[in-house]
């Protein structure tokens, strides 16, 4: 009896993993008229082939080995070589394939979508929205560059540069300036670090490949330095644009360029990006790869997941995972409110009813009642949304006005980030998060130009909300991170917390809570490790420090440790080498009877 009841068991699980397979048809875009290694546009054959996928219970959408071209200069109504909206159940699968692109145009948009992977391609433009140049020459009152006419040709109109593409013109926005060796960005510049307005000074042609550009340079680099520039256009498309969706992965994608963001991704429940790679093309010897971040989350829910991704050449930074936070305008009535219009705190994507929200006294930062939103409507005057009417499901307290904020509480997700390399080829910072959910940090190297972590939540200009409850930061690897940029503008150490709320004495409560940094390797040339503001229960424990000499010291701040308006924080168990810098804490707004424990002799209490 029990070898027949395993035998129909065994049948019942074999029937049943046979109508799985048989569910997932595999489809090849090539039998809807792609053709690999041609250079024809395969996005109708891509969007004949979706729709084909759309009608099955799961399918693989198969691209045979090759190169496959992309254009939006081919049919002007083309603005994403994907376009999946209210698809369930779809993997995209390149493998190994080139995607390449050409003109203003997203990788792929997703809209209502379930259970969406992509995975084993690369992504890349024949004519990229970022231009790379050489400089050859110097003067206190001229530049010389020399570009590579064949990928990025120019024009001078009117004394100034230009740069034509495929159905695109641009010029020269801002730039960044690069070391011709390892290709990190040069030590202690930022952007546009030979001064604002340089291509506003009168450009001229001096040989077929390069141009001089007249103008007092605030900094002159050294001759062979590379320069990225970011065109007015640059930031024209997302790379991925994930809207409204669940369960989306990308898996194993190189993308070595994308017009903006790497991929942007709004009220989205769960996703993966394993091996998810915006990095510069180093085959083409090229410095740059996506115009903006590489991974921008935006009020997503479930668990987001982003391992083993290397990046680099970015135009911002790699990872941004944040809510929103909404100013009230005016209080119209007990369940009636009108929030203002700026676009950092635009309600549209942020906010819809059924969302439950946290209000938050402005002044103090502290989450405090709640309330679902019954119903959002424009309010217009002359045709244009003046602000938005934003109504509740019950009264809300008396204490909400004028500029009390609201946060989606509805919207938030847990991050793990694990084994990423995180270089110093890219602009600005490295992870910035803010989340009340668990936050992992782990097992990542970390060779930032800016802060390596970025923990904020503000009210003041981006409205990025989520005032922290439990990260764990640890066993990464910190090396000569905050090389560039200065105090206040890419960190203010190599592990920075900052909200905007401003501590204003020793009992003010704080707006983060429970932040563990443990047993990571900081091998760093200059002194500030960790700026921390406004933290209730954090721990910096089982740490080793160790001095390096790849650059001289800059920072303005001299301590190894500043903290503003925390409590209970400790620091012990940590390990020191030999000529560490600083070796001291200072503390603002604090008790230090009570609010610190430092149990690590080698650190000393500056004044």
């Amino acid at each position: 009896m029990k070898i027949f009841v395993c035998s129909a068991v065994l049948l019942l699980c074999l029937h049943w993993s046979l109508i799985a397979i048989a569910e997932n048809t595999i489809v090849s875009v090539t039998d809807f008229g792609a053709r690999p290694d041609t250079k024809a546009n395969a996005v109708p054959a891509i969007r004949a082939a979706v729709e084909h996928c759309r009608k099955l219970d799961s399918a693989t959408l198969v691209f045979p080995k090759g190169r496959y071209d992309f254009f939006s200069v081919v049919d002007k109504n083309i603005s994403d070589g994907f376009s999946l909206h209210g698809v369930k159940n779809l993997t995209v699968d390149g493998n190994g394939s080139e995607f390449v692109f050409h003109g203003i145009m997203g990788v792929a948009s997703l809209g209502d979508c379930e259970n969406i992977t992509f995975r084993n391609f690369s992504v890349d433009w024949d004519k990229p929205l970022i231009v790379q140049g050489e400089i050859v020459g110097t003067t206190d009152r001229s530049v010389d560059i020399k570009f590579d006419t064949k990928n990025y040709p120019f024009d001078i109109e009117d004394d100034k540069l230009v740069f034509p593409g495929e159905g695109w013109r641009g010029v020269p926005k801002r730039d960044l300036l690069y070391d011709p060796k390892t290709k990190e960005l040069v030590y202690r510049t930022r952007d546009c670090a030979m001064g604002w307005g340089l291509y506003d000074g009168k450009t001229e042609k001096t040989a077929d490949d390069t141009v001089r550009i007249h103008f007092p340079l605030k900094d002159k680099p050294a001759t062979g330095t590379l320069i990225g520039i970011w065109l007015d256009i640059t930031n024209s498309r997302y790379g991925f644009n994930v809207q409204s969706s669940k369960n989306i992965t990308i898996r194993n994608v190189d993308m070595y360029h994308a017009l903006g963001l790497g991929i942007i991704a709004q009220r989205t429940d769960t996703l993966t990006l394993d091996a998810f790679n915006c990095k510069a093309n180093d085959a083409k010897g090229r410095v740059f790869s996506v115009g903006a971040d590489a991974i921008h989350l935006n009020n997503l829910k479930g668990l987001v997941k982003i391992e083993h991704c290397e990046c680099s050449g970015m135009g911002d930074d790699f990872v941004n995972l944040h809510g929103k936070n909404m100013m009230i305008a005016t209080r119209i009535d007990d369940r009636t409110v009108e929030v203002s219009r700026k676009p950092q705190e635009a309600p549209m994507y942020s906010f819809k009813p059924g969302d439950e929200i946290w209000f938050l006294d402005n002044t103090t930062m502290q989450r405090a009642d709640t309330a679902a939103i019954e119903k959002i409507e424009p309010v217009k005057e002359a045709e244009k949304i003046v602000t938005y009417r934003i109504s509740f499901a019950k009264n809300i307290p008396a204490w909400i006005k004028e500029r009390s904020v609201m946060e989606n509480k509805t919207f938030n997700a847990e991050l793990e980030v694990r084994n990423c390399v995180i270089g110093k080829r890219h602009r600005a910072r490295g992870i910035l998060v803010t989340t009340p959910l668990r936050t992992v940090i782990e097992k990542n190297y970390f060779r930032s130009s800016g802060a390596a972590v970025l923990i904020e939540g503000d009210t003041n200009y981006w409205f990025e909300s989520g005032a922290c409850g439990d990260v764990l930061i640890r066993d990464n690897v910190f090396e000569d991170c905050f090389s560039s940029g200065y105090a206040g503008d890419w960190g203010h150490a190599v592990i920075t917390i900052h909200p905007s709320h401003q501590p204003q004495s020793e009992t003010d409560e704080p707006f983060h809570r429970n932040i563990r940094i443990e047993n990571n390797t900081f091998k760093s040339f200059d002194y500030p490790i960790l700026f921390a503001r406004s933290v209730r229960d954090l721990k910096f424990v089982g740490n080793t420090l160790t001095k390096t000499t790849t650059y001289a010291p800059f920072a303005k701040n001299r301590e190894t440790f500043v903290f503003d308006g925390c409590r209970n924080v400790l620091i012990e168990n940590n390990r020191y080498g030999d000529g560490v810098p600083g070796l001291n804490v200072k503390t603002h707004h604090m008790n230090p009877a009570t609010d610190i424990q430092v149990k690590d002799k080698e650190i000393l209490f500056s004044p």
